[in-house]
């Protein structure tokens, strides 16, 4: 295994890009199973956190079980009890010697971390911004005399924001701040620290076992994560895992994904409404009374108004309302893709979908409107190609052609 974890090198050179391009971009297809593979390599990031269709999604609780005190979905607990029985009968044989026990005796020390929560806590510093910073030193407290005023400034700052802050779970769990260990895919087997790189090459890469260790790995439908080779990640088109996914009448990634994953946009405008309701009880709580003080026939005349908390399930917007903002947040999200004109239209057919359709299916359109701009960004596995030829796409042209993706086809992923 070379130790492309130890980052002593430049990853941006144009030799480094070359070489990575063997990874391929596909992230669930493509290529031989390999032991180790590179999450961090271009779109692959996103391994787990958007399905086949190019839907963010997030594991569903209830196919989420424990191993050895971890949580990982269903069908990966099926692999690793494999994995174990085997490594249980390769120590039986003798093939471990102690410095082996770090494979042999194969354990969970970390895996699934809750998407929710870590969204939560990130969205959490916007609205503490927003009640701490945003309302008393530039709008003012006055400004927010009831809850659709807290609500509705709230709005007008994340709309005129010019820097892309992800507000919707649906972008955050596309950027950054998404990790391998909230898919339920992955488990780490070892404590090592993610910037320990000596401790990864002392126990692992350069473990007399290693290479036992890391076929085995395939055989079981497992990968090393390329930086990270004390995570392991369930590979979910892996030959290997053929037959347990057919008794989880699982033929497709399409399956797979429906089976084990809730798509985000479904989640986006209930966690966001239940945040603003909890931050904006906070602000009540601290600014329970308002003072108005104006002149009235040459006297200074002092008014109060209360503020009143509301239910954490409230919602200020009606139907038409909330999807419309919720369109326009994912077109601010996206770095404003589509034109005022382009949205206009958009948002009509919201409208008409809500009075001929439903909730769910103009929800459903929104969100095929903006999936596809996920492949939408710099620097992507087309862009890197792209700099090898010396013909990168700039951002005029790119919206001359309609911005394509800088991944790929979504059909081909």
């Amino acid at each position: 295994m070379s130790r492309d974890f130890d980052n002593k090198k430049a990853e941006d050179t144009l030799s480094e890009l070359f070489y990575q391009t063997k990874w391929k971009a596909e992230a669930y297809t493509g290529g031989e199973p390999l032991s180790v593979r590179n999450y961090h390599f271009f779109e692959r990031l996103h391994y787990g956190v958007i399905d086949s269709l190019n839907n963010s999604i997030v594991p569903k609780k209830n196919k989420l079980t424990t191993i050895g005190g971890v949580r990982v979905l269903n069908i990966v607990a099926d692999h690793y009890a494999l994995m174990k029985m085997n490594l249980k009968a390769a120590q039986g044989k003798g093939v471990f010697s102690q410095a082996g026990e770090i494979f042999g005796n194969l354990k969970g020390v970390e895996a699934y971390e809750d998407p929710e929560i870590r969204y939560g806590e990130y969205l959490s510093s916007i609205l503490r911004f927003y009640n701490e910073t945003h309302i008393p030193n530039i709008i003012g407290t006055n400004s927010i005399a009831s809850y659709d005023d807290y609500v509705n400034h709230f709005f007008k700052l994340i709309l005129e924001t010019q820097d892309q802050t992800a507000i919707t779970m649906t972008r955050w769990n596309t950027t950054i701040n998404s990790n391998i260990l909230h898919t339920g895919l992955a488990f780490s087997y070892a404590d090592i620290g993610f910037n320990d790189n000596q401790a990864k090459i002392d126990f692992i890469v350069d473990n007399p076992h290693f290479q036992y260790f890391s076929n085995l790995c395939v055989n079981m439908g497992f990968c090393m994560a390329n930086r990270n080779p004390h995570i392991l990640v369930y590979d979910v088109s892996s030959p290997a895992g053929e037959s347990i996914r057919t008794n989880y009448n699982i033929n497709t990634l399409e399956d797979f994904f429906n089976r084990f994953y809730i798509r985000t946009y479904t989640l986006d405008n209930d966690l966001l409404y239940r945040y603003i309701n909890i931050y904006y009880n906070k602000y009540v709580s601290k600014n329970p009374l308002l003072r108005f003080s104006e002149i009235k026939c040459m006297r200074v005349v002092t008014e109060y108004k209360s503020l009143n908390s509301v239910n954490p399930t409230k919602r200020p917007f009606s139907d038409t309302k909330e999807l419309i903002m919720y369109a326009r947040i994912r077109n601010v999200e996206e770095g404003r893709c589509f034109n005022p004109v382009k949205m206009r239209q958009i948002e009509r057919k919201i409208k008409k979908m809500l009075s001929t359709l439903d909730k769910p299916s103009a929800l459903r359109y929104i969100n095929n409107m903006f999936r596809d701009q996920l492949w939408n960004k710099d620097n992507g596995y087309h862009d890197g190609i792209m700099k090898l030829r010396g013909k990168t796409v700039t951002d005029s042209r790119r919206l001359e052609v309609g911005r394509r993706p800088s991944g790929r086809d979504s059909r081909s992923y």
